[in-house]
């Protein structure tokens, strides 16, 4: 799992677990070997601290996101000290058991505090439940060895032999339920990371999706969108008669010329707002080109398409750009076409196209004359 989920908690939970698993079979050897047992004893001492810290170093990178320090790492020296001088205090490892215990325990405990802050966090999770539960056995598990050992070397007797037979696989049980409950937690946390980052793919393919269908500077449809219209299944129905207007800027270049391309891009912008204050909440509104607009108006007669195309002109009569100091007006030039059905706005556009193009050119030689 380390070398295809690459998180620090993990790294430490797994140290943590080779240390466990060395500390235990020095016990072994310690057991079996009693002319090595001291130096078997510290072994299995230090690993055992070793595991307890290392978890909680998991716990705390878990939680919060916490990196073991240098400065950090410094307290397990004293925990080697303990870990070396405990198998020199006695020879009887009942009595070297019972300190240990204790601070088995309080690293145990330690973990499941450090691990309420997940829960705090609603980093609520099956696996994280059990490690929690887990935690708290152990604790408990370790802290009544102190009790019933020490009561044990005060007295002089002797614990029950099923009781000594038994506590060793309880333990292996807490610590297997431990082992399960942290891979559940690393699944989980996986779990997590992967639905992020599907919401994140998703919201980035909208955002996408959104930059590819809406033209940036008007915020209108542009030209590739409405070819996936026509193109979608289903198509808008087939029959759904209506008008389509192609407007141009007839000023624009002027425009730039003297102010500039802000301005021109401005000019854009209110030639847009213009379009949409006069049409409908359901009618579609296309950056046909770079000066060009396309309209599309479904379920409506032409006179009523030719009484709001008609109204354009007067809201661009006092157009706000920037560079230029008193309002002027965007001269627009529109040509309408009707169609019957989805199949004839291609027919459409282009008979509003020459339309348009016919209105540009007489408004030119108008002006010729008027000049």
């Amino acid at each position: 799992m380390t070398r295809s989920f690459r998180r620090a908690f993990l790294d430490y939970w797994t140290a943590g677990w080779i240390a466990l698993s060395v500390a235990l079979l020095s016990l072994s050897v310690a057991f079996r070997v009693p002319s090595l047992s001291k130096l078997y004893y510290s072994i299995y001492f230090l690993g055992e601290y070793a595991f307890g810290y290392l978890f909680v170093a998991g716990c705390r990178n878990y939680a919060i996101g916490a990196q073991l320090t240098r400065r950090q790492l410094c307290l397990l020296i004293p925990a080697a000290a303990v870990a070396i001088s405990l198998p020199h205090l006695s020879s009887d490892f009942s009595a070297l058991f019972i300190p240990h215990a204790m601070i088995v325990a309080m690293l145990f405990a330690w973990s499941f505090c450090v691990l309420r802050t997940a829960r705090l966090k609603s980093r609520k999770s099956p696996g994280l439940r059990l490690v929690s539960f887990a935690l708290v056995l152990l604790a408990l598990a370790f802290l009544h060895y102190v009790p019933i050992f020490a009561y044990a070397q005060a007295t002089g007797a002797a614990l029950p032999i099923g009781y000594l037979q038994y506590t060793s696989v309880y333990d292996l049980i807490l610590e297997i339920l431990l082992g399960f409950g942290t891979l559940m937690l690393v699944m989980d946390h996986a779990r997590h990371e992967v639905e992020a980052s599907n919401l994140e793919l998703i919201a980035a393919r909208d955002k996408l999706e959104y930059l590819a269908r809406i033209d940036p500077l008007t915020e209108a449809l542009n030209r590739h969108t409405f070819y996936l219209l026509m193109e979608k299944k289903p198509a808008p129905p087939a029959s759904q008669p209506g008008c389509l207007v192609v407007l141009d800027i007839d000023n624009l270049k002027p425009i730039n010329d003297s102010f500039g391309h802000a301005a021109g891009d401005a000019a854009i912008r209110e030639v847009a707002r213009a379009v949409r204050s006069v049409i409908r909440a359901d009618d579609l509104l296309f950056r046909w080109g770079g000066d060009e607009f396309l309209i599309l108006l479904f379920n409506m007669p032409e006179s009523g398409a030719l009484g709001r195309v008609s109204k354009i002109d007067a809201a661009l009569a006092l157009a706000e750009l920037p560079g230029v100091t008193t309002p002027m007006p965007v001269i627009v030039s529109y040509g309408l076409a009707t169609f019957a059905s989805v199949a004839e706005i291609e027919q459409a556009i282009e008979k509003a196209d020459t339309e348009m193009y016919a209105r540009k050119q007489a408004r030119k030689a108008q002006q010729k004359r008027v000049g």
